[in-house]
This record gives structure tokens, sequence and C-alpha cells, in this order.
């Protein structure tokens, strides 16, 4: 008899086992993320040029600092980006986001509309390491730049973005645009807006 009790009682505490492995499992099947109910937010970003979005001739960047703090925000030197910074690049390789720590890039949804102006990224907040459930702030630059990785046009500063929804911010843009790479790599606006993934 008092086998049996212990029998069961092995097999409850396996069962009680087994029931916590799946619903961890089951909250975050792919990583940290939003659980079940919680909303997903994400930054949806809008490069438009004077001439026409053109990967194949040069490269697209945008950069962001996910630190929370607007006074260290992102400067145009690509050199300095690497293990400071999470970047977007959208060449004629696709559109990726490469995180800040050393790990895979992430490919990323992009669209080209506007007859060819316009370039939009969309970036889930979670996967730049940013909390979902307060205010925080995201230090956003766009860079443009030749095959190299020498510039052609960069925004006048960063500017900062705050993940409420649906806020919208707007880089300020420099004036006379890029020479060396023409009108297809001269930025004349890039828009920020926080959005939920459905």
């Amino acid at each position: 008899m008092r086998i049996v009790n212990v029998k069961r009682a092995i097999i409850f505490l396996l069962v009680i086992g087994v029931m916590a492995v799946v619903t961890g499992c089951a909250r975050w099947p792919n990583g940290p993320g939003p659980g079940p109910g919680e909303t997903e937010y994400q930054l949806e970003i809008t490069v438009e040029v004077n001439g026409v979005i053109n990967s194949y001739d040069g490269i697209y960047y945008i950069v962001l600092d996910a630190d929370g703090n607007p006074a260290t925000g992102p400067e145009y030197d690509i050199s300095l980006w690497e293990g400071n910074f999470h970047y977007v690049k959208f060449d004629y390789l696709g559109c990726y986001l490469y995180p800040k720590e050393e790990g895979s890039v992430i490919p990323l949804t992009s669209s080209i509309f506007d007859n060819g102006k316009k370039l939009r990224m969309t970036i889930a907040l979670s996967d730049l390491g940013v909390p979902s459930d307060i205010d925080f702030s995201i230090d956003i630059n766009v860079v443009t730049t030749d095959s190299e990785g020498n510039n052609y046009d960069y925004l006048d500063s960063y500017f900062t973005i705050y993940t409420i929804l649906g806020s919208t911010e707007e880089g300020i843009v420099s004036e006379g645009g890029s020479e060396e790479g023409g009108p297809d790599f001269d930025i004349v606006k890039v828009t920020a807006v926080i959005t939920t993934l459905y």
C-alpha cells in the first residue's frame, strides 16, 4: 500500500513538472516578448529621398539607441556603431537589423512606395530589448553611404521618440543634400511612429 502511495506521489509531481515546463514554453515559444493578451509595439520608420531608393549603388542605414537616455544618441559615423547601437542596413541583399550585442541578424519587413521615393521599415520593440510596459526613449539617426561605407547624407542630429502608442517624430534634414551620392541618397524626410503589431 505504501509503495502505491509513493508511486502516485511521483506521478503527481511529474505531471506538475511537465505542466510547468509546457506552460512556460507556451508563453514565449520564440524567446522573451509579450505574453498572451499583451500588445506588441513596433517602431515604423519611413525614409524619403529626393530621387528614388537605390539599393544597388549604395546603402541606407537606420541606427537606433535604445538605452533610454536621450542625451547619448548615435551620430553619423558608422564605424562607432558596432557594439554601441542597434542598426538597420538596407542594401541589395535585403533589410536586416544588426543587434547591439553580438548575435544573429534579424530580417525586417520593408517596403518601397510613392514612386520609389520612400522606404518604410518596421522593427518590433522587443527586438531592441525595449520594455513594453513603460514609456521609454529611442534615439534614431539615418545615414546613406556608398558600398564602402563612405557617407553620402545623414540627419543634422539624431532625434528621439518615446514608446507611447501613436507617438510620431520627425528628424531634421540637412540643407544641400548629397552631392556625391546624388538625389537617390539625398535624405529629404525621416518619420518615426510607434504602432502595434496588429
